[in-house]
């Protein structure tokens, strides 16, 4: 048995932008090699791992959850034109029966940031 909660503590998740051709907004979710490690030590011990994904208009602060997924990639679709929107993302940790078991704090993502231009 492990303590997903102590893991979860240790994860540095870093939210990466990118515009795409459609000029939509890429976010990825970036693991370094400890991180990854303790991802997959999470799964082998049966644990699901998804990603939720957040977006703000202010750096610090008013950080609402726009998605939940298993892969660690969001596209965002729409925004207001010259608005620079602030992404951070938090790792969600689920038993093999999907009860919620522990999450990764948003301050401990580092942010990405890009302007809306369409």
């Amino acid at each position: 048995q492990i303590d997903a909660k102590a893991l979860a503590a240790k994860l540095t998740p870093i939210a990466r932008s990118a515009k795409t051709a459609k000029k939509n907004v890429k976010v990825t979710v970036s693991l370094d090699k400890q991180d990854k490690a303790i991802i997959k030590e999470l799964k082998d011990a049966g644990y699901t791992v998804k990603y939720k994904f957040y977006r703000s208009t202010k750096k610090s602060a008013g950080y609402k959850a726009v998605l939940t997924k298993k892969a660690p990639t969001y596209f965002n679709t729409y925004g207001k034109k010259g608005t620079m929107y602030y992404y951070k993302a938090r790792v969600m940790i689920y038993d093999k029966n999907g009860n919620f078991v522990a999450q990764t704090a948003l301050k401990q993502c580092k942010y990405a940031n890009r302007l809306w231009t369409k």
